[in-house]
């Protein structure tokens, strides 16, 4: 959890849920703002949550209209969200940025209704994007608009939150490399769900995957069913475990997957 914003810095992705007034259009403000003290490329994806805002937009700011990235299709497709960041990046670059700013004003851009593992594949595709071009993303959630089960799960896959009253999965999953990701906190029946979808999401993206557990602290039998399940899908290769600490070890041989056919490895 971070205070504010002011204290994100380069390659990170950082999950804002918003309150409703409070707050959004100072915040905004100083981000907006460092982006021009810092020399960064500021894009904004969507208008402002608080039209109040909008006056303290930086003048050479890229405004980025939703409907330009989302298209005409019935069901949304954020592929070209990625495309933006990416050719936005590598230009910033070659423009003499320090690096790219992006605040994604999400309720602009995710119907409600969406589903959460599309919304979890979308934010660990931008985690790892972010974190190869060593980008500033920041993604506004309008509590008004998402529900607390929404909220509580794309939250686990950003490394970093700005924000209050999350009391959903207690884990985060996010990129430590091409191919590899880091998982920390508590892995139990509430976040199942949750870390099953974003291993799906990891396993799309790369059949063999690390994962680095030196700080998660707990993985309950849920969670390692839903790691199981994850590898037994036939286009996965192998998930190898590193760091996990003696408690994870245990559990894993107690529910007898060390002694099973499974492309999982826990590595010393």
């Amino acid at each position: 959890m971070t205070p504010t914003l002011d204290l994100v810095d380069v390659g990170e992705h950082v999950c804002w849920v918003v309150e409703p007034h409070q707050g959004y259009a100072a915040a905004t403000s100083a981000f907006l703002a460092d982006g021009e003290l810092f020399g960064d490329k500021v894009v904004i994806v969507g208008p402002p949550l608080d039209p109040a805002a909008s006056a303290e937009v930086p003048r050479d700011a890229t405004l980025v209209d939703p409907r330009s990235i989302l298209g005409d299709g019935p069901a949304p497709d954020l592929g070209p969200m990625l495309g933006l960041v990416r050719r936005e990046a590598d230009m910033a670059g070659r423009q003499g940025y320090r690096a790219l700013r992006v605040l994604a004003v999400m309720d602009q851009l995710i119907p409600p209704e969406t589903g959460i593992e599309a919304l979890i594949d979308h934010e660990l595709r931008l985690d790892r994007l972010v974190a190869d071009h060593e980008a500033i993303m920041v993604c506004a959630y309008g509590r008004d608009s998402f529900g607390a089960a929404t909220l509580d799960h794309v939250a686990c896959v950003h490394p970093r939150e700005l924000g209050n009253g999350r009391s959903g999965p207690s884990f985060r999953m996010f990129s430590s490399g091409p191919g590899s990701w880091a998982v920390c906190g508590v892995v139990d029946s509430d976040g199942a769900t949750a870390f099953g979808a974003a291993l799906a999401a990891a396993t799309a993206l790369s059949p063999t995957l690390r994962l680095h557990l030196d700080d998660l602290e707990l993985m309950d039998a849920a969670g390692m069913r839903a790691l199981v399940e994850a590898a037994a899908d036939t286009s996965v290769h192998r998930i190898t475990i590193e760091g996990a600490n003696p408690t994870v070890r245990s559990c894993w041989e107690m529910l007898g997957y060390s002694n099973c056919e499974i492309r999982v490895e826990l590595t010393p």
